[in-house]
């Protein structure tokens, strides 16, 4: 079975025939990695820290993350040893009957190995605490999440020495199946993180991770090769963790693994969750020099609420790893050395160049949103940015647009809207559903002599209130009649209408006074022709008849002569 072909791409990328620029997105990057063009919302890569919050917040489904689906499905295809590394984090994801299945169901894909990637994590958790005990005046963060050593090493590069040298579950699972199984093997992680793919990526792991699945991807497996946990039997993995491995999914799991201990009254180890948890703890770091021990998770309450897979309900999902770990104690620990380096470096980087703009620039700016001015700076937060000066300073950028600012789109429209009311040739009223008058255009004062002193007044001070109380009876409506209002000289066609949204009735009037009596005078012109023509044809008829008797009486006379003249000839 050949699953569809996907082009490599960044981890986090857009399928803009499915974007629609709602700029969700943008509001939800915790670290404004989402240009807008074209009000077309775009992965910046070199920003972009993989943590897949804009996937799961993304409600038209544009934002995809890189799929290992085809390279997996390569692999399989090629006969290729497969092993597998399972996230603890897949007991928040399987009832426990189907737990017991998962083994089966992956070696049905042709996989030579099933190991729980909490082995990993317990070599990684050690190598932690050896780390912070040779150096305990040090300040240590720990390196378990990916998306945290992506935001540390791009936005608090000076903070990158600070990382703990060693490296992630994942990874240290991966060096010791490589070890044990052989270079050549397959090592598949699968796991609820996106930014996995990106932490298998780096060219110091290279050739350690091969393809990196989420739980969504491999239940999409499965179903592609028509696997289905209820027909596979019940199996265990191929190596069990130690320790409290297993708890490594949950806040505080890293340090309880590493026997660091987390208590609420500890001021130096510290777990925290959350991108602003994380954020205001190594704010904190930075100008508090105090020794600590920091576990930070992205993701809220840990990778039990990873953005693929376990989004549902994280208290449940944390219940569940819980529940698993307490039935599933791990292997006692054995204190054995290992061939296998679970040591990496995190150097200082340079972090992301962020160019610097001038004031003018700035205010200019804001001022083409009508912010040039402190107490017009909302900073709502609509756009995506803390502040409208940051959406100012990401427009300079060429990664927003004005457009983003939702008041001042809204403050255009609504002053496109009354250009259009000021301007209509036709009366335009507006009551409440009180019959009370709201808004009424030029043109209407116009037509009925009237001004804004009638606001809030009952519209019956003006005309007739009938077509607007058959709206309120019947809301679906549209009133259309003919009135004629004499004591304003005026004759309208008018439409009557209910706005459900604002419970609203409006009222339009359009003038046919000089229309109705044009078409009056028409008609006169036309008797008047009518009659003047009917007058010439009687005259042309007169005419006619005398001209008919003159000629008879002139024809009488000349036979008479004639006949005289003739009989004087006839005498002689």
């Amino acid at each position: 079975m050949v699953l569809q072909s996907k082009k490599i791409i960044p981890v986090i990328y857009t399928n803009k025939a499915a974007c629609r620029d709602c700029y969700r997105c943008v509001r939800a990057c915790p670290v404004n990695a989402i240009s807008v063009i074209n009000g077309q919302a775009q992965v910046i890569a070199s920003r972009c820290i993989a943590c897949g919050t804009c996937v799961n917040e993304c409600p038209q489904g544009a934002k995809s993350y890189r799929s290992d689906l085809e390279k997996l499905d390569d692999m399989i295809n090629s006969s290729e040893r497969i092993a597998f590394s399972i996230a603890p984090s897949f007991a928040a994801l399987y009832s426990p009957w189907e737990q017991k299945r998962l083994p089966s169901a992956l070696r049905a894909l042709g996989a030579v190995y099933v190991g729980e990637t909490a082995i990993g994590a317990y070599e990684s958790a050690q190598a932690t605490a050896e780390a912070v005990e040779k150096n305990p005046e040090k300040q240590h963060i720990c390196s378990a999440c990916p998306a945290v050593v992506n935001f540390i090493e791009k936005y608090y590069p000076a903070l990158t020495p600070v990382i703990t040298p060693v490296v992630s579950p994942m990874i240290a699972h991966a060096r010791m199946m490589k070890k044990s199984l052989g270079a050549e093997v397959k090592v598949v992680f699968v796991g609820p993180c996106t930014a996995k793919k990106d932490e298998a990526a780096r060219i110091e792991h290279q050739g350690l991770v091969d393809a990196v699945l989420t739980f969504d991807e491999l239940q999409q497996l499965l179903l592609a090769y028509k696997i289905e946990l209820r027909n596979c039997e019940e199996s265990d993995f191929n190596d069990h963790p130690q320790g409290h491995a297993r708890y490594y999914p949950v806040e505080g799991g890293l340090l309880k693994t590493a026997g660091l201990g987390v208590s609420c009254d500890s001021d130096r180890v510290v777990a925290v969750s959350g991108e602003k948890n994380v954020r205001q703890s190594l704010e904190t770091l930075m100008y508090n020099k105090k020794p600590m021990v920091i576990e930070p998770m992205f993701c809220n309450g840990g990778c039990v609420h990873g953005p693929v897979g376990l989004q549902n309900n994280s208290f449940l999902n944390r219940n569940a790893v819980i529940e698993y770990a307490r039935n599933h104690p791990g292997m006692a620990a054995v204190n054995t050395k290992t061939e296998v380096s679970f040591h990496q470096p995190f150097n200082h980087k340079a972090g992301l160049h962020v160019p610097e703009y001038t004031e003018d620039q700035i205010l200019e700016v804001l001022a083409k949103t009508g912010k040039e001015s402190v107490e017009n700076q909302l900073n709502c937060g609509a756009c995506g940015y803390e502040s409208c000066r940051d959406k100012a300073i990401a427009v300079l950028e060429g990664i927003a647009e004005l457009e983003m600012c939702i008041p001042y789109m809204r403050r255009l429209a609504e002053q496109k809207s009354d250009l259009i009311l000021e301007s209509d040739p036709n009366g335009i009223v507006i009551l409440d559903d009180k019959l009370q008058i709201v808004a009424m255009n030029p043109a209407f004062r116009k037509m009925f002599f009237c001004t804004d002193a009638l606001l809030d007044k009952k519209i019956s001070y003006l005309i007739d209130p009938d077509p607007f109380e058959k709206l309120l009876l019947n809301p679906t409506e549209v009133v259309k009649k003919t009135v004629t209002y004499k004591s304003y000289n005026l004759m309208c066609h008018q439409m009557h209408y209910h706005i459900k949204e604002s419970n609203q009735m409006v009222g339009i009037f359009v003038d046919i006074t000089d229309t109705f009596m044009t078409r009056e005078k028409l008609k006169e012109v036309k008797r008047d022709t009518l009659l003047q023509a009917r007058e010439l044809i009687d005259h042309q008829v007169d005419m006619a008849q005398e001209i008919a008797r003159f000629l008879g009486e002139s024809s009488a006379r000349g036979e008479m002569l004639m006949k005289k003249l003739m009989s004087a000839i006839d005498d002689k």
